[in-house]
């Protein structure tokens, strides 16, 4: 699959051959096997191993955001498409608090200076060659997200740079690992008088009550002249549960997915074409704003295409971006390589695992705008839901074959 990306790891197994043999004991060799599988930048595509550590998330998320108001003419990290080997500059980007629990001492704007001690540039360094996307900025929040993992129990010491209405300071903020921040699979609050629905996960155990309770919101929002779905974050689940909620926005079958599998062990592929219906008894009328970034992926993907050929505008960064379906694939030793099997096509036959799925408006997190308790992407889609602004053409990212 990632061959038909423009990746190839063969390039790359005598220099990691190399450093496995030099490795001092057995955690560090697969360590090292860790690293070149993640330098595919596949989400799907991951590496395991007996005895491989189990890290815990403090109650708290960041993401990369801009510390300027304007976004770079070239888009800057958000327009590198293909990760380089090495963390790149981050001219004009910040790792800073989106979300917090709000006991743990952290708040929502908090820029991160260092974690543990270390410096963040640094920390960011060590984690980025075990983190995995398809794109520069994408790679960049798992790097940040993983940075902050650690022994589960233990405390996570962070200096940050705080706002306050005297001005910036810096605090030192200790918080546990004990529990990861957790978010309700459904919800619904209004914002300026539109409906926001926050969906965070195709998929559970009660997936038909997913289906269920959007349904009803839906109902409630069904004479209302605009409607926002906030998928951020998402990090897919069940394609089907997806395909029934964009089903209630259409007026004629779509496709929100075309994929291509090989047939292993041959290295001919079979196409499949995913046609998602209109489910009644009713469609939504309204102008619908779809609020994106990094952490869609998988079956997220499937819905912001689906979503798109409906009629719905996106907003924020491109998705994650990355091939589907997972092979395991059993190695001596009791490690495991996850690897995808399949290449998909997304909305208008985007090709996902080179580009991801640009918005119809650009609208990454900004710093200040976080500390004013605005958010950014969501305020630029309630902007065009309240105007009479057409749908904007969408904005593909240059090919990773031009760089």
């Amino acid at each position: 699959m990632l061959e038909m990306a423009g990746l190839s790891g063969d390039q790359w197994v005598r220099e990691y051959r190399a450093k496995v043999a030099a490795a001092p004991n057995r955690e560090a060799a697969f360590q090292i096997m860790d690293e070149l599988v993640c330098r595919l930048n596949d989400y799907h595509t991951r590496f395991s191993w007996p005895g491989k550590p189990r890290l815990a998330a403090p109650p708290v998320r960041v993401e990369p955001v801009l510390t300027t108001a304007s976004i770079p003419a070239d888009y800057g990290i958000w327009g590198l498409v293909r990760p380089p080997q090495e963390l790149p500059a981050l001219d004009g980007v910040a790792i800073a608090v989106v979300e917090a629990d709000e006991a743990c001492g952290l708040k929502i704007g908090d820029e991160i200076l260092s974690v543990d001690g270390i410096p963040v540039r640094e920390a960011l360094e060590r984690n980025w060659r075990h983190a995995v996307c398809s794109s520069a900025a994408g790679k960049l929040r798992a790097a940040a997200g993983r940075m902050l993992l650690g022994i589960p129990d233990t405390d996570l010491n962070v200096v940050v740079r705080r706002q306050r209405p005297e001005g910036e300071v810096e605090a030192i903020v200790t918080v546990p690992r004990s529990e990861s921040l957790k978010e309700n699979l459904i919800s619904s609050r209004e914002v300026d008088n539109v409906p926001v629905i926050r969906i965070t996960q195709w998929g559970n155990r009660n997936g038909e009550g997913l289906v269920a309770s959007f349904d009803k919101l839906l109902e409630g929002a069904r004479n209302r002249p605009g409607l926002i779905i906030d998928v951020r974050g998402n990090g897919g689940g069940e394609d089907d549960l997806a395909s029934k909620v964009i089903g209630r926005f259409l007026n004629r079958a779509v496709i929100s997915s075309i994929s291509f599998h090989r047939k292993v062990p041959s290295l001919n592929f079979e196409r499949t074409i995913e046609w998602t219906q209109p489910r009644g008894p009713w469609r939504y009328e309204g102008r619908v704003a779809v609020l994106t970034d990094e952490g869609c992926m998988s079956a997220c993907e499937h819905f912001v295409s689906g979503m798109i050929e409906a009629g719905a505008m996106t907003c924020g960064t491109p998705t994650s971006g990355a091939c589907g379906w997972i092979r395991d694939v059993e190695l001596p030793g009791g490690a495991h390589l996850f690897v995808s099997r399949t290449f998909p096509l997304h909305s208008g036959g985007i090709p996902s695992p080179q580009l991801g799925m640009a918005p119809h408006i650009w609208a990454p997190r900004n710093l200040a705008d976080l500390r004013a308790g605005q958010d950014t992407t969501l305020r630029a889609a309630l902007a065009w839901l309240n105007s009479s602004a057409p749908l904007p053409p969408r904005l593909q990212p240059m090919s990773p074959f031009s760089r």
